[in-house]
């Protein structure tokens, strides 16, 4: 950590120069010889990745940023504040804090919070962020996660452990016995330290295997914001038995989509299937991650298009944990039928189809964007159609 960013005219630098165009800069002599170009190049790259992801931090005087790699992997100030719900009690070790954001979020509603991170700068950054925000309730520890748990002496409330989804080789891995720490290893260290184990792993770990890899979970919940799933996050209870809930939750800017279920819930739901019909819904990404697609039919009366297409139908409109459209037509995938609807620019999907969207548009000439979706899917009876809708917003 090199103090010298934290001095006044740096940081004046660095907030004057958020626009730069960052190869040119790298390319020019530093205006401060205790400072290097590459050091104000990565400060400026990760304050810009961290407006919109991290306000608090965007906002604070004199922060002093990890590398923008580092930013793009941490948790985001609102899906903290999400995990930060989940958890209470008189003290929460966070394994792998890195950043510190997750911890930031935990110290509001734990008393005392332990910043565990072995990579030695970063946890002297966290440290120097946390200071000048004025917090006092975390001891930050240079230490391995596994370690700290070994040499602690008393029993937690909750761990928190975000395990690094990449490799020696800096490559992305997606197995929980790949990540580093392998949590399967050390559930049973986990559970003689804590009742509590709150596990975040990344959104293509299946949920079938990291349940077959896990015990006693309580809860999983599927976060996305606006639409995008950022996270899984796996809620461990010591000694529990029964049968998990699985949560799924889209932040949004007007409200938070929910829809929790079992995975026996949706093993018994019978879905109903129909042609489309005024209204066509669309899952949530969080929704569709879960598998929930019986159930959706059943719980939400909407009927399904087809087995395989994961889009529903009705004729009236209401809220919905997803996108909604109001139906205009429906043809036949065929040039001609297509072509007929007078459209040169539209947003096109595709769901249970054999042609890719680029192909799509190759064959139809159509350019991407405006106001206008095509949905290119099969109906119940296997026939490949085109749904042709205008986006709406559920009352």
């Amino acid at each position: 950590m090199n103090e010298a960013i934290l001095r006044v005219d740096v940081q004046a630098f660095i907030n004057n120069n958020l626009n730069v165009d960052i190869p040119t800069l790298l390319f020019q002599k530093s205006s401060f010889p205790e400072v290097s170009s590459k050091e104000l190049a990565e400060q400026i790259e990760a304050k810009q990745k961290a407006k919109k992801k991290l306000p608090t931090w965007y906002a604070l005087k004199n922060c002093y940023f990890a590398n923008k790699l580092n930013i793009s992997q941490t948790s985001s100030e609102l899906t903290a504040k999400y995990k930060a719900n989940l958890v209470s009690g008189n003290y929460l070790a966070d394994l792998t804090a890195g950043f510190g954001v997750d911890t930031h979020a935990f110290c509001k509603v734990v008393k005392h919070v332990f910043h565990i991170e072995k990579n030695e700068i970063l946890s002297k950054i966290a440290k120097s962020n946390f200071e000048k925000m004025g917090v006092s309730t975390i001891d930050f520890i240079h230490s391995d996660g596994i370690q700290f748990l070994n040499d602690l002496k008393v029993k937690l409330d909750w761990i928190y452990i975000d395990p690094s989804r990449r490799s020696n080789t800096n490559k992305k891995v997606y197995y929980l016995s790949d990540c580093e720490p392998d949590i399967t290893k050390h559930l049973d260290l986990f559970f003689f330290k804590s009742d509590n184990i709150l596990i975040k792993t990344g959104p293509l770990l299946d949920l079938t295997i990291g349940i077959s890899q896990l015990k006693h979970i309580r809860q999983i919940h599927i976060i996305a914001v606006d639409n995008d799933v950022k996270e899984v996050l796996w809620e461990l209870k010591n000694g529990f038995e029964g049968e998990s809930l699985i949560k799924t939750v889209n932040l949004t800017k007007e409200h938070n989509e929910v829809f929790e279920f079992s995975a026996q819930d949706e093993k018994q739901a019978i879905p109903e299937f129909s042609e489309p019909q005024e209204y066509l819904y669309e899952p949530n990404a969080a929704l569709l991650k879960s598998g929930a697609f019986k159930l959706i039919s059943e719980r939400l009366k909407v009927n399904k298009l087809h087995t395989h297409s994961h889009l529903y139908t009705a004729t009236e409109l209401f809220r919905f944990p997803g996108r909604v459209f109001r139906i205009k037509q429906v043809v036949s995938y065929n040039k001609k039928e297509v072509k007929q609807l007078g459209l040169t620019q539209a947003n096109v999907s595709t769901r249970n189809f054999p042609d890719s969207v680029s192909i799509i548009r190759k064959k139809l000439k159509l350019k991407d964007g405006g106001t206008n979706y095509l949905f290119f899917t099969k109906n119940y009876l296997d026939k490949l159609i085109v749904v042709h809708c205008v986006k709406k917003t559920a009352q």
